[in-house]
């Protein structure tokens, strides 16, 4: 093992939107930073790979324009409106037989067949209730004690409309379809979906990654892939303050402060012998996901309206030049349940490619990932319902699975009330990501944002390095 040699001011355990969130912020205010990435690249869940030289994110990933920590992060890394194709407004809804469509006009809205009477008036409520509401006030108002279905019920929903929009909408969004998600967090996506726009960056989601990391190295940060992280190691005279961290190899890297920003499962065993609390606080249920990545000689649908799927035990999901959410199963305890998103992402950059490329995405919560044969066989099916004439055994191959257990993490009543903030049981170890606020691409650099003033914070208080 090489001995400790003097190191930034900060040790950033993870190279996901959290951890470059906290980078950019304390760079920006003038903080030696180092990011330490245990992957071959920055992006963590929101990484894009690259296919036929195209650009396929890992799994289906919600961007909203109204997410305020994102948007001023989007901004200040130089990734503007040009780069971020939204979806159309409004929505399609497919019920297993028939189409229905859902405009955002006043008729639109109230032609939308799926709407009981009142239901137009109780979403208008709804949506000027949480359009003037505070960010921080939806997300810790009493509704997050309850559940997003027994709220709808109680707010005088008809059963149609919940099967019909809020289900299969914000049954993808949340990863849960029996929308028990708490209520609290739905009321902050409905004010995200009603003051902007659903988006996906022109190069894919990691794409805001690769640039946020590129903009850290800008400033005087240093980010290190490929360097995974055994060990937060701690004073031998102290045990409630860290010296560094020891690297995968014996590299010791000594550093006045650390930040753990990484999935739950990594940051819940760095943390397991320093600090039990923290450590149990972050026991949270995952909400895995598979998928399947296909090149299609043509492609398999078109347009940018939101598809949602109504049918019976299906799924649904925004989709983008991409086929109509789709999925099968069962409900049955003990049932293997497959949950299909599909997303064609490389018509994003159009030209830059023949053909395109599908994701079919699975959601398994936190039971075994399903058989690849058993979903692949089921994507030919749903691709046989929704576009009949497509010749899917002839256009589409698969290249590539990726199995991804830790998609997000599941939020019922009271889960988010008892998430650890920033500080830990150490005085210089910190925490970031959503499993410290929500499970979204907000909530990850949100926490960045509130990382870095804690860590602000407590390097101002201390004496500089030999003073």
């Amino acid at each position: 093992m090489t001995h400790p040699q003097p190191g930034p001011e900060v040790i950033i355990i993870g190279g996901g939107l959290a951890g470059l969130s906290t980078a950019l912020r304390l760079c920006e205010a003038g903080r030696s930073v180092m990011v330490l990435e245990a992957e071959p690249e920055v992006g963590g869940r929101a990484r894009t790979l690259q296919v036929g030289g195209e650009p396929v994110d890992r799994g289906f990933q919600s961007l909203f324009t109204a997410y305020p920590a994102t948007a001023r992060m989007l901004s200040d890394i130089g990734i503007g409106k040009r780069d971020l194709v939204a979806f159309d407004r409004g929505a399609v809804v497919h019920d297993g037989q028939r189409w229905s469509r859902m405009g955002t006009s006043p008729r639109g809205t109230l032609g939308f067949e799926w709407f009981g009477a009142g239901d137009v008036a109780r979403l208008a409520r709804l949506g000027a209730e949480v359009a003037g509401a505070p960010v921080q006030a939806l997300l810790t108002g009493d509704e997050r004690d309850e559940e997003m279905g027994e709220y709808l019920v109680r707010m005088g929903f008809s059963a149609g409309a919940i099967e019909g929009f809020f289900r299969p909408l914000f049954g993808v969004i949340t990863a849960d379809r029996q929308l028990r998600s708490d209520a609290g967090y739905f009321r902050f996506l409905m004010k995200m979906l009603l003051r902007g726009r659903a988006v996906i960056p022109v190069g894919g989601h990691g794409m805001i990654s690769a640039w946020a990391a590129a903009r850290v190295e800008q400033l005087g940060g240093e980010v290190r892939c490929g360097a995974r992280v055994d060990e937060i190691v701690t004073d031998a005279h102290d045990r409630g303050r860290a010296v560094g961290v020891s690297v995968h190899g014996g590299e010791v890297i000594r550093g006045r402060s650390v930040v753990v920003a990484t999935e739950a499962p990594a940051a819940r065993a760095l943390l397991a012998d320093i600090d039990r609390q923290s450590s149990r606080a972050l026991d949270l249920q995952p909400c895995g996901v598979t998928t399947l990545v296909y090149s299609l000689g043509a492609s398999f649908h078109t347009g940018r309206t939101i598809v949602l799927n109504a049918a019976p035990v299906l799924n649904a999901a925004p989709v983008l030049n991409a086929a109509p959410a789709a999925g099968g199963g069962g409900d049955e305890p003990g049932a293997a349940r497959i949950d299909l998103v599909c997303q064609e992402s490389n018509l994003l950059r159009p030209g830059m490619g023949d053909g395109a490329r599908l994701l079919a995405t699975s959601v398994h919560g936190d039971g075994p990932a399903p058989d690849v044969d058993a979903l692949a066989a089921e994507m030919e099916r749903v691709a046989g319902e929704w576009n009949p004439g497509y010749p899917w055994a002839r256009l589409a191959r698969l290249d590539d699975v990726i199995v991804h257990p830790w998609a997000q993490f599941a939020v019922p009543p009271g889960v988010r009330a008892d998430l650890p903030d920033a500080a830990t049981g150490l005085e210089n170890v910190f925490l970031a990501g959503d499993v410290t606020m929500h499970p979204s691409v907000e909530g990850a650099v949100a926490s960045g944002e509130r990382a870095a003033k804690v860590v602000g914070g407590y390097l101002a208080r201390q004496p500089s390095p030999g003073g």
